[in-house]
């Protein structure tokens, strides 16, 4: 799954409101970010098979460390604490938000998965596999996107003229991205598609900071 992770990463604003939506977007591709670097660097391991599946060509056959349950539980207790401790407001409340937008990663990749993420490392691997029926999997990735993203615009309102233009600009983006990410040539290396996935996440953040920027809680 792609850009259906950021539909609980929109969805979380209304759960609390002072969190940053940037901060929502890095949890909840948190792990993908440490695959990309762990993949690049030979850590965790991943085979490119043209047609591996409909929806992309990548065997993810070895991410214990990011895509195993209990990595995935660990990335989400250590980056709720993270956020609590260093949050000046709803410390408690944020950082349990951020460890359940972390964690909704797994949950989100189980749907969609072929069975590569092992409930422990070593042990059986689940995937309901939707992946290998690309309209479905498209169908849900932006239902997700496009439920969260109703839930931000409910629960926030714009500071000036851009606050109001530019979040749908970025959810027009992020379907722009699924496509390209469909569609792409694959690329010619392990290290090259670790560090081109890195990037595309840490860009997205980026562009989701702006909507902190132009954009308040709509009871403030």
């Amino acid at each position: 799954m792609f850009v259906g992770h950021y539909g609980p990463a929109f969805a979380a604003k209304s759960l609390a409101r002072s969190v940053p939506l940037w901060t929502l977007f890095l949890a909840v591709q948190l792990v993908d970010v440490a695959w990309g670097v762990f993949v690049a660097n030979g850590i965790e391991h991943v085979r490119i098979i043209p047609g591996f599946t409909d929806s992309n060509s990548l065997d993810l056959y070895d991410m214990p460390l990011t895509h195993s349950l209990p990595a995935a539980l660990a990335w989400a207790v250590g980056a709720g604490l993270v956020y609590a401790i260093w949050a000046p407001r709803e410390k408690r409340r944020g950082g349990a938000v951020i460890a359940l937008a972390v964690f909704s990663h797994w949950i989100m990749d189980l749907l969609v998965h072929v069975p590569d993420l092992a409930l422990w490392p070593g042990g059986p691997k689940v995937g309901l596999g939707l992946w290998n029926n690309y309209p479905l999997a498209l169908a849900l990735e932006f239902s997700l996107l496009f439920a969260g993203f109703a839930l931000y615009l409910r629960v926030t309102r714009a500071k000036n003229l851009v606050g109001r233009i530019w979040p749908w600009i970025f959810f027009f983006l992020l379907i722009a991205a699924e496509q390209v990410n469909h569609s792409m040539p694959l690329p010619d290396s392990i290290a090259q598609a670790g560090y081109m996935a890195t990037a595309t996440f840490i860009l997205i953040t980026a562009l989701a900071a702006i909507c902190d920027i132009t954009r308040k809680p709509a009871d403030s």
